[in-house]
This record gives C-alpha cells, structure tokens and sequence, in this order.
C-alpha cells in the first residue's frame, strides 16, 4: 500500500466518530418527560438545563412533557402510548412510579429516571454502580432524609408526642414508610400517616380540625404534593403546627422548617444524564447517582409565630436561616 492511500485511511479512521458524533449532534434528538403531575417549575428547569447543555429547541432537541393529571393509576398506559412512538430517543421519568411504568412499557428506548427509593429494590436497575438494563438516573433514597426530618422534629419539639406524617397514594405506594415510622417511636412519637387520597381533598384532609390533635408534621417528597404547595403550605398555616419539607422551596413559598436533598443540583446530575445518553452512552453502563447536597432551612419569622425557640444546634447547621 502506498503511503498516502495508508494516511488517508488512518485519517478516515480517526474522523469517522468525530463525523458520526457530528451527524448525531446534527440530529433532532426527541425527548419525553413524563410523570404524574404537571409541575411548570420543574418544566421550566428541564428546557433551561438542557439549553445550558446544547440543546436548542426545534434546531436540535424536540421536547414533550406529559403527565396524568395527578391519576397515578394512569402512568402505565402513557408510557405504552410513549414507547410506541418510534421516535423517542429518551424518557425523562419524574418519580418512581413514573419510572416502573416506563420499564414495563420498554427495554429499549432509553429511560433517565428520578426515583424517590431505591432502584435496586423498586426493580429498576441490577445495582446501583451497573444498573444492566435500559434505565439510570438519579435515587433520592426519600426514606433516609424523611428519618432526618423526624429526628429534627424530635430535636426542635422534645415533649411531643404526635406526630403526622403526610403522604399520596404515589409515595406510599412506591415505597414503605415502615421505617420513618419505626424511627419515630423509638424516639417516643406516637406517629401516624396522613394520606393524601387526592389533591381535591387537600382543604378537608390537612383541614385545622384534622391537624389538631398532631403535635407536628412531617412530609415526604412527593410531586404530587409539590404541585400543591401553596395550598398545603395554607393549610398547615391555619393550624398553627410545626411542619418540616422535604426541599428548600416549601420555606420559600412560607413554609416553617426544610431539610432534603439539593433538587436543583440533583436536577442537573439528571439532565447531565440524559446528555450523556443523547451522545451515545448506555444507561445500563451509567451509574444511578445519589444526592450529595442536602440543605437545612428555618424560618425565623414562622418559628416566632409558633412560639418555638430554636435549638443553637439546629441554627448553626442551618444553610439559611430567613429572617
């Protein structure tokens, strides 16, 4: 072979990813997200994410975002009627039922999850390092943090004794609270679940009446309840109760007390995910990631308002504390 002709295949060698990672890049990827509840916030995050990352609506990315109206029971059949789409290049599954029903609807098209538990008991993935199938995304592990808003109701009300915690149908289902509520007798509560059977009962389940006769509340990251948020957070006013969230935009919104992982930050792990997937990778070969920022939040102008004086430990590991 002469020379030149053994360069200019060496040359096409190297180029041809580069021109086929080109071509890809060139290419409008179609993108899912789907869930059971519209939340325009997290919408919003999504496009603004994905832009940072390239990706250019209706130049290079085509987005749909679709939910169940708040129906749980309906996600299966809206992940059928996604994966029949031959389009679809990745689903964006927002919360772990979302995710089961996306699995079950397709091992092929690629599946980018946000799941409150555990994958590898949800059945979502092999392990958490290797997750083997066509799902990855990021595990919130939502028991572990809920166990630490109860130790800090503990810490900020030592003579309590009830305590609500406030679930849907969609977390409660999706994982056992078993555990949060083994924690909370032991540190002497009596605690029971307060569930959310459909956000039109919201004004009639967290109703003054009903809150009466907790000491306080401690909820559960849930979407469903995310999409609520003003509501709830009126009703838990009305009843005077402490109440701890799970993120940092509940105290934002008038909340009492947060402590949960960074969503947004978990948010840009999820969408760097999915920009990996886009370029080419396997979810089975991407590791489920975990949160590594968690954030505490007070209101100080609510806890006045309840009479609580906060404990200095509390305080001084607070991120914020709003005056």
């Amino acid at each position: 072979m002469r020379r030149r002709g053994f360069i200019g295949l060496v040359t096409a060698a190297i180029s041809w990813p580069l021109v086929t990672y080109a071509q890809r890049l060139a290419a409008t990827a179609h993108v899912v997200q789907m869930g059971p509840v519209d939340i325009p916030q997290q919408t919003d995050a999504t496009r603004r994410l994905l832009a940072e990352s390239g990706y250019v609506e209706g130049r290079n990315i085509q987005l749909e975002f679709r939910n169940t109206a708040g129906n749980v029971d309906e996600l299966p059949a809206l992940a059928r009627e996604i994966a029949r789409d031959g389009r679809v290049d990745v689903i964006i599954a927002i919360s772990t039922p979302a995710a089961l029903a996306a699995c079950k609807a397709t091992q092929t098209i690629p599946i980018v999850a946000f799941a409150a538990v555990d994958p590898v008991a949800a059945g979502l993935a092999d392990s958490l390092a290797h997750p083997g199938r066509n799902v990855t995304g990021i595990a919130v592990f939502s028991e572990e943090t809920t166990i630490k808003r109860v130790e800090l109701m503990r810490e900020l009300l030592p003579r309590a004794i009830r305590l609500g915690t406030v679930t849907t149908k969609l977390t409660s289902g999706a994982q056992s609270l078993a555990p949060v509520l083994e924690t909370g007798r032991k540190l002497g509560f009596e605690v029971e679940a307060i569930d959310v059977d459909d956000p039109a009962n919201i004004a009639t389940i967290l109703s003054p009446e009903i809150l009466a006769r907790f000491d306080g509340l401690v909820f559960v990251p849930d979407v469903l309840l995310g999409a609520h948020m003003t509501e709830i957070i009126k009703m838990v006013s009305l009843s005077n109760k402490p109440a701890i969230f799970p993120s940092p935009d509940w105290v934002a919104h008038g909340g009492f007390m947060s402590f949960g992982p960074d969503f947004a930050d978990a948010a840009r792990h999820l969408i760097a995910q999915v920009d990996r997937v886009l370029k080419g990778a396997k979810p089975g070969d991407l590791p489920f990631e975990r949160p590594t920022k968690f954030d505490l939040r007070i209101n100080l102008r609510i806890a006045k308002a309840l009479g609580i004086e906060l404990p200095p430990t509390i305080v001084a590991r607070s991120d914020e504390v709003i005056e």
